[in-house]
């Protein structure tokens, strides 16, 4: 994807045409091209693509051999873009713009994945929980835990450095689901379980240690062969598939998501309510064994709500 760079430099802008081409796994080398001190017109861009795309023709860059599982070329492209694009956007914020766009982000995240779960508290009564610290009227003891549960498990992904282990899991699960009515926090299931809706029969709990111990021996090897996206899609459909929990699966999966796309500097994303069907017909594919779906789903709502902060040309 091509893009427009601005960069500010004292009190002068120069604008620069910038497309990202990879030359290995993770790896990318960026061409740009200076278009001038004021928005390129559309007969300056197309000069500066033209000049770009030969450019990388010459350093043989143009259509780089994919390296992927799951990513399409066009895909793995546009993420490293918004990556990009979201870095130096989120970098410029102030202490309070940065404050207020991660409070509407959790607001946004909590109401719509504990609204999947069946949480009856609207998103204006989720906000008023998270930002006003006000307790809706008719909100239920179990509906309000939820919500102030996931501000302290956004906290602490935050702020977690190591790694995806089983430690770093049960506690994920624990700060999701503690004084809510899961009947075991923070613990694997000790009896078995049906995923209302889906044909897919988890494995019996007597199952769960050793199948998660294989999900952990996967990431470690998995980690250093896919891109982020893939490696979050699939851990997620992993863990769903598993049902290692009494309750709270879905949500925990869905963290585990954002905390790979943080800890890989990619902006977090949340799967609206309205979007439900969609979201589980990828999990129904991934139940299949197609994990590619849940992949593409990811990439595309991520790349959805973060369009606002790139300028596309």
């Amino acid at each position: 994807m091509v893009y427009l760079e601005k960069i500010e430099r004292g009190s002068k802008t120069y604008y620069y045409v910038t497309k990202n081409f990879r030359v290995g796994n993770k790896k990318w080398e960026k061409i740009r091209k200076y278009v001038g001190d004021n928005p390129p017109s559309k007969e300056q861009t197309k000069k500066a693509v033209d000049k770009i795309e030969e450019e990388a023709l010459k350093k043989g860059l143009a259509k780089p051999a994919s390296k992927f599982i799951y990513l399409r070329d066009e895909e793995a492209e546009r993420l490293q873009d918004l990556k990009e694009v979201f870095n130096r956007w989120h970098g410029k914020l102030t202490a309070v713009e940065r404050k207020k766009y991660e409070n509407d982000f959790i607001v946004r995240f909590t109401y719509n994945t504990n609204a999947i779960e069946g949480n009856r508290l609207s998103l204006r009564e989720t906000s008023m929980i998270l930002t006003e610290n006000i307790i809706p009227a008719g909100a239920t003891p179990n509906d309000y835990n939820e919500v102030i549960n996931s501000k302290d498990c956004y906290g602490f992904i935050k702020q977690y450095k190591g790694e995806f282990n089983q430690r770093f899991l049960l506690k994920v699960h624990e700060l999701l689901t503690k004084n809510t009515k899961c009947k075991i926090v923070g613990g694997y299931r000790d009896h078995e379980v049906r995923i209302s809706g889906s044909e897919w029969v988890p494995p019996a709990h007597e199952k769960v240690k050793e199948e998660m111990r294989k999900i952990f021996q996967w990431y470690y090897s998995a980690r250093k062969k896919l891109h982020p996206v893939e490696l979050g899609a699939v851990l997620h459909n992993k863990l769903v598939r598993i049902h290692p929990f009494a309750d709270g699966n879905g949500r925990t999966s869905r963290v585990i998501i954002n905390w790979i796309l943080i800890k890989n500097r990619f902006p977090m994303f949340y799967i609206e309510l309205k979007d439900k069907i969609r979201y589980y017909e990828a999990i129904e594919e991934g139940d299949k064994g197609n994990d590619e779906a849940m992949v593409h789903y990811v990439a595309k709502v991520l790349m959805g709500q973060h369009t606002f902060k790139s300028k596309s040309v």
